[in-house]
């Protein structure tokens, strides 16, 4: 049996109250609003008392009826039709991020053959979403092949991320599959711009946006990585490239937060915000946080920056020292 996320908040501000979403109290402005780029306030605080100086401190929370693990059928939120559709973003070309040989990339092949089909028998969404617990593997990897029967473009990404993992398990045949991989990856994210791009983004597809956002960057990440010993200035290269890509991969995420928040995969969504917003607790940043404040050439808001990329750190360093069962340092690393 698995507990809603979605909890009641009785000291949420008001934009979060109004359209019926949990608020994780933050002051001055809570996350949810930071994310949608909305604003934010709090209601005045009776006479006498103080505004909560922490989420953890401020939530005062009742428990709802648990759920089954299959999350079925869809979680909504009270206002169900508040959110209005989204333009869809574009991405750039990646056709040529990899090694490609000219005749993979030239010859043609059927929409699905038994090279496809072998990626799809040894898909595991465990090993490309470690930091979820068994319940939200179960849930999440129901959810991606669900949308993917109904996106081309998501279940191109999938066979993509699969060949990339198949070149590091088998290394005999780790050529073929990593053009194979690099070939999916531009075709998923052709048809993309084909058709999810120029659509309206709206509660039948937001979930599946979200899905192909996530393996896309994750797929980038682990090609970026691959490459981390080669030429320092080629690395930083492809490096600002994955950013301004993992950019608009965001872009895209918050255009449709309100939307996510009242899909289908918003129990997910919900449980990443929560393990986002932890409290670091142990002290193997504070040398860090030290340089950074006392910098003289960060301004203020580049300062805020680098200490919420820390923050992070220090949370990732928490869980694997600690032995937090939520994998929170995987997160950690995505969200630095």
């Amino acid at each position: 049996m698995l507990r809603r996320s979605h909890k009641k908040s009785r000291a949420g501000c008001l934009e979060c109250k109004r359209r019926h979403v949990k608020c994780d109290e933050q002051r001055p402005k809570c996350i949810i609003c930071t994310l949608s780029d909305r604003e934010c306030g709090y209601p005045p605080q009776p006479a006498g008392s103080s505004a909560p100086s922490t989420p953890a401190a401020a939530i005062q929370e009742e428990p709802e009826p648990k759920q089954s693990a299959d999350l079925a059928p869809a979680i909504t939120t009270k206002n169900e039709s508040s959110a209005s559709p989204v333009a869809g973003v574009p991405l750039p070309d990646i056709a040529s991020r990899g090694p490609m040989s000219p005749n993979y990339a030239n010859q043609s092949s059927p929409e699905v053959n038994l090279n496809h089909m072998e990626l799809l028998i040894r898909f595991n969404f465990e090993e490309h979403a470690p930091e979820l617990n068994v319940e939200m593997h179960d849930f999440a990897s129901k959810l991606l092949f669900k949308c993917a029967l109904e996106a081309p473009y998501l279940m191109h990404q999938i066979l993509a991320v699969s060949a990339r993992r198949q070149a590091l398990l088998q290394p005999e045949r780790a050529d073929h599959f990593l053009e194979t991989a690099i070939h999916l990856q531009t075709k998923a994210v052709s048809i993309y711009n084909e058709t999810g791009a120029r659509a309206q983004i709206d509660q039948t597809n937001c979930s599946t946006l979200l899905l192909f956002c996530s393996l896309l960057g994750r797929h980038l990440l682990a090609d970026l990585l691959a490459r981390r010993d080669s030429d320092f200035g080629d690395f930083l290269t492809r490096f600002l490239e994955f950013l301004s890509i993992s950019r608009g991969l965001l872009a895209m995420s918050v255009s449709a937060w309100d939307l996510l928040l009242q899909s289908d995969i918003k129990h997910l969504v919900l449980w990443a915000l929560e393990i986002s917003q932890s409290t670091p607790r142990g002290n193997h940043c504070d040398g860090l946080q030290r340089l950074v404040a006392e910098s003289k050439e960060l301004d203020v808001p580049s300062k805020e920056a680098c200490m919420t990329a820390i923050a992070c750190l220090q949370v990732g360093f928490d869980s694997l020292l600690g032995g937090d069962a939520r994998n929170q340092r995987y997160l950690m690393v995505f969200m630095w």
